[in-house]
C-alpha cells in the first residue's frame, strides 16, 4: 500500500512536468478575471478611431491631412509620446499625382498644376518630425504578401546592450510605413509577436529580431521615447534572457522576449474619441505627461484579440495596458525560487499524506486535502496580486495522489482479504458439520436467533419492518436484526460474514449477539459501538474471519437516519412515487480487516412514505448459468415503480434473483431488510 502511494506521487509529478506551463495557465487566467481592476492613474491615453469618428471624417484609411491634424491636436495637448498602432505602407489616396491620374480628362495644364501641389504624405511627415511620434512596424516572413516590394526600413533608433539569445523571434522581413513617414518618426516598435498556442494574448513582445536588427516592442519603444532614453539593456546571457532593463524599469521576460502582462483595465477617462480631438472638444492640457496611442476600434476592424480578461478586445487597448505595465510595474514574473519552493512543499505534503493516511479517517483526510488546497490557492492568488506567478499544482498533486492511492489500495486489500478468507474457510470447514443432522440442527439454531417476519412487524408501531434471509447452504453467514432504542429510535443492521456454511454461521452468531449487546447500551454513540464491535470481533480471531456490516439508527419522530457502513453494500431508498436513489456511503473496510479504523457515521433523512432497502451481496452477485451477475441495475429495476406492501416488495426482489439464477446453485447467502416510514396524513 505504501509503495502504491509513492508510485502515485511520482506519476502525479511526472504528469505535471509533462504538462508544463499549460497546467497552471487556466488558474492564472482565472486570477486575471477575478482580480480587482486598477485604481492607479493611467500613463497611457488611447485615442480611438471609432464609429463616430469614421462617421464624421469618412471611411478608413483617412487622408494624411486628417492624420496630420490629429497628430497636431494630440501633440498640442502635452503628449510625451504618440504612437500609431497601425502602419502607413501605401501612399495617401489624395496624393495630387494619384488624384490627377484618376481623371485623365483633365487638361494637361490643370493636371500639371495638380501634380505640382505638395504631397499630403510630405505634410504628414513634417508634422511627425515635429512631434514625439513612434510608428509601428511588423515582422513578417520572406514569402509574406505584405513583404513583396517593401523597401528595407531604416534601423530602429533604440540601442541595445547585453547578449541577445537565439531564442528571440526572428522575422526575415519588416513591413514599415512609407519611407517619407518612417524616416521622420522619433521611434519605431514591433506591434506583432507570437501568441500562446491557444490564441490568447497573455504576453506582449518587448524585443525581437526583424530584418536582422534587434527591434523593441511597440509599448517599450513608446516608454523609451517618452522618457528620453537611448539604451535598452538585455539582462541574461546568450542562452537565457531574464529581463529587459529600460532606465529604472526592470521588466521580466520569457525566452522569447515577451513580458507576461497583468490585465488590470484602464482606469478613469483613459480613452478619447478622435472626432472630439478634431473638433477641439478636448481640454488644452488633457494629455500632459501622457503616452498617447492611436488605434482602430470601429466595428469591422481586424485588430481584435483575446485576453485572459476579455474574450474580445482591441489590440490598441492591450498596447495601452502594456505601456501602463512597463511604466508602472504591472508585469507578471515567475521568479527563479518558485519551482524549488513549489516542489519542496509538494514533497512535504506527499510525505504527510504517506504518514497520515493509514491513521486518519476518510473525513479527516478529505478535510486535510481541502484545507491544503485552500491554503495553496490562497497563497498563489496573494502572490499573483504582487505580480508573482506561483503554481499551486506541484504543492497539491503529489500529496493528493498519495492519499487517494493509499485509500484505494486499503479498500482493495480489504476485498482481497475477504476473498482469500472466504475461499480458505470453504476448504477448511469442519468435517463433522457435513452431516445432515448437524447441519439441520445448526440451521434451526441459526434461524431461531433471527426475528421472524411476523415478529419484525411488532418491533415498532411507528415504522414498518420486514426481512428475508436465505442461506446458500443449510446454514450461512448473513445476519439481520432490528430493535428499538431509548429516545424513540429504531436500530437495524444487516451483515455478511466471509464464507458460507458452519464457520460463517458460528461467526455470524457471535457478530449478531455482540452487535445487539453493544448497540443497546444506554447513551453509547453509534461510532463508539461500531469501534467496540470491531475491537471485540478482532480479538482472538484466529481464523481471520471478517464481516461486512451496515448499521442504521432511525429517529422515528423526524426521520433522521444515521448510517455506518463497514465494507457493506450501499442501501437504496424508494420514494413514495417509486423513484429510487442510492445512499452513497463513505464507510470503511469490513470489520476485522483494519483494527482501529475510524468508521464514519453519515446522516440522511427518511421521509414519510419512503422505504430503505438494505441487502447483502447475495442479491447483486447472484449468477445465472452463464456467470452473469444480477447486479445493481436489475435490483433498481425490481424495487422501483408502484409501491406495494413491504413484504410483497421483498418477496418480489427475492423471486427475481432466484428466477435470474434459473435453478443454479446460489453463489452466496441472500438477505434483504426493508424499513418504511408510513406516509403522513
Amino acid at each position: 500500500m505504501r509503495l502504491g502511494g509513492i508510485a502515485a506521487a511520482i506519476l502525479a509529478a511526472l504528469a505535471l512536468l509533462a504538462a508544463g506551463p499549460a497546467i497552471r495557465q487556466p488558474l492564472f487566467d482565472l486570477f486575471q478575471r477575478v482580480a480587482p481592476p486598477t485604481t492607479a492613474p493611467s500613463t497611457a491615453q488611447v485615442v480611438l478611431i471609432d464609429a463616430p469618428s469614421l462617421a464624421a471624417v469618412g471611411g478608413w484609411p483617412w487622408s494624411r491631412y486628417a492624420m496630420a491634424r490629429l497628430t497636431e491636436a494630440i501633440a498640442g495637448r502635452g503628449a510625451k509620446a504618440i504612437g500609431f498602432d497601425f502602419l502607413f505602407p501605401e501612399q495617401d489616396r489624395l496624393t495630387p499625382g494619384l488624384f490627377a491620374d484618376l481623371y485623365p480628362e483633365l487638361p494637361k495644364a490643370t493636371a500639371a498644376q495638380v501634380r505640382a501641389l505638395p504631397s499630403m504624405d510630405a505634410v504628414f511627415a513634417r508634422v511627425i518630425g515635429r512631434s514625439p511620434v513612434v510608428l509601428a512596424r511588423a515582422g513578417v516572413t520572406k514569402d509574406s504578401f505584405d513583404a513583396i516590394g517593401a523597401a528595407a526600413p531604416l534601423p530602429p533608433e533604440a540601442q541595445f546592450t547585453g547578449a541577445a539569445p537565439k531564442s528571440l523571434p526572428a522575422y526575415p522581413e519588416t513591413v514599415a510605413s512609407l519611407p517619407i513617414l518612417d524616416g521622420a518618426a522619433l521611434g519605431h516598435g514591433l506591434v506583432n509577436g507570437p501568441k500562446d498556442p491557444d490564441g490568447v494574448m497573455r504576453r506582449v513582445p518587448l524585443v525581437a529580431r526583424s530584418a536582422g536588427a534587434l527591434t523593441p516592442g511597440f509599448a517599450l519603444e513608446l516608454v523609451r521615447v517618452a522618457e528620453g532614453r537611448d539604451q535598452i539593456r538585455l539582462v541574461g546571457d546568450a542562452t537565457h534572457l531574464k529581463a529587459v532593463q529600460l532606465g529604472r524599469h526592470r521588466l521580466p521576460v520569457d525566452l522569447q522576449g515577451r513580458m507576461a502582462l497583468r490585465f488590470r483595465g484602464l482606469s478613469g477617462p483613459s480613452t478619447t474619441s478622435a472626432v472630439d480631438l478634431l473638433r477641439s472638444g478636448v481640454p488644452a492640457h488633457a494629455f500632459d505627461g501622457k503616452i498617447v496611442i492611436v488605434g482602430l476600434t470601429a466595428a469591422g476592424t481586424s485588430d481584435v484579440v483575446t485576453t485572459p480578461r476579455d474574450p474580445e478586445t482591441f489590440g490598441v487597448l492591450v498596447q495601452a495596458e502594456a505601456v501602463n505595465g512597463i511604466a508602472g510595474g504591472g508585469a507578471l514574473e515567475r521568479p527563479d525560487w518558485a519551482t524549488p519552493l513549489e516542489w519542496g512543499l509538494g514533497l512535504l505534503a506527499a510525505f504527510a499524506a504517506f504518514l497520515s493516511t493509514p491513521r486518519l479517517s476518510l473525513t479527516a483526510l478529505a478535510g486535510g486535502v481541502l484545507g491544503l488546497a485552500a491554503i495553496a490557492l490562497g497563497l498563489s492568488y496573494a502572490a499573483f496580486l504582487r505580480g508573482l506567478l506561483v503554481d499551486p499544482a506541484p504543492v497539491l498533486a503529489p500529496g493528493t495522489a498519495t492519499a487517494a492511492a493509499m485509500i484505494g489500495l486499503l479498500f482493495v486489500e480489504g476485498r482481497r482479504v475477504q476473498t482469500r478468507l472466504r475461499a480458505a474457510l470453504d476448504e477448511a470447514r469442519l468435517s463433522a458439520a457435513k452431516t445432515a443432522g448437524e447441519l439441520a440442527a445448526a440451521s434451526e439454531i441459526q434461524t431461531g436467533m433471527l426475528l421472524p417476519r411476523a415478529a419484525l412487524r411488532r418491533v415498532s408501531d411507528a415504522v414498518e419492518i420486514d426481512a428475508v434471509l436465505q442461506p446458500a447452504k443449510s446454514v450461512g453467514g448473513d445476519l439481520y436484526d432490528a430493535f428499538t432504542l431509548d429516545g424513540g429510535r429504531l436500530c437495524f443492521l444487516v451483515g455478511d460474514v466471509t464464507g458460507k456454511g458452519v464457520p460463517a454461521s458460528l461467526f455470524m452468531a457471535l457478530s449478531k449477539a455482540l452487535s445487539r449487546s453493544l448497540l443497546m447500551r444506554p447513551q453509547i454513540a453509534l461510532e463508539a459501538a461500531i469501534d467496540g464491535i470491531n475491537a471485540e470481533l478482532s480479538r482472538d480471531n484466529g481464523q481471520m474471519m471478517a464481516v461486512s456490516l451496515l448499521v442504521g439508527v432511525l429517529d422515528l419522530t423526524d426521520g433522521t437516519l444515521d448510517l455506518c457502513s463497514a465494507g457493506h453494500e450501499n442501501p437504496f431508498v424508494v420514494a413514495a412515487d417509486g423513484t429510487v436513489r442510492e445512499l452513497v456511503l463513505e464507510g470503511g473496510p469490513a470489520l476485522c480487516v483494519a483494527e482501529g479504523f475510524p468508521y464514519p457515521v453519515e446522516r440522511f433523512r427518511l421521509e414519510p412514505g419512503e422505504t430503505l432497502i438494505a441487502f447483502t451481496d447475495g442479491v447483486t452477485e447472484a449468477q445465472d448459468p452463464t456467470g452473469d451477475l444480477f447486479g445493481r441495475e436489475r435490483t433498481l429495476a425490481v424495487i422501483g415503480g408502484v409501491q406495494t406492501l413491504l413484504s410483497d416488495l421483498i418477496d418480489r426482489l427475492v423471486a427475481a434473483v432466484r428466477a435470474f439464477e434459473a435453478g443454479a446453485e446460489a453463489s452466496d447467502d441472500l438477505t434483504v431488510l426493508a424499513v418504511r416510514r408510513p406516509a403522513s396524513g
